[in-house]
């Protein structure tokens, strides 16, 4: 099974990893492009305890890796989750920029 989680903030990250620790492939896409490029080479932007041993071996084991492409994040994807922030901006109303 396949899973794309758009998003590798905490929910994304977290979610990600337990899923790939229970032997399904994920790819988390990103369109921080900063944030995808530090977890691409290891560091974590969140502190769970045991989260980054769990990241670096699905990482190692293939089933766990972080893009920002979007298209290239679906290519292969069973089941998408969404897991980005919601933006409420000072009218409280959703701002969806981060999804588009």
């Amino acid at each position: 099974m396949n899973i794309t989680i758009i998003g590798s903030g905490y929910m994304g990250l977290v979610v990600g990893a337990c899923f790939a620790e229970l032997g399904v492939h994920v790819t988390c896409v990103d369109p921080d492009k900063q944030r995808a490029s530090r977890l691409i080479f290891g560091a974590l932007p969140i502190y769970e305890p045991g989260l980054e041993t769990m990241v670096q071996h699905n990482v190692n084991q293939h089933r766990l890796k972080f893009c920002t492409n979007l298209s290239e994040g679906l290519t292969d994807a069973d089941y998408v989750f969404c897991a980005l922030d919601t933006i409420i901006n000072p009218a409280d109303a959703v701002e969806a920029k981060a999804a588009t």
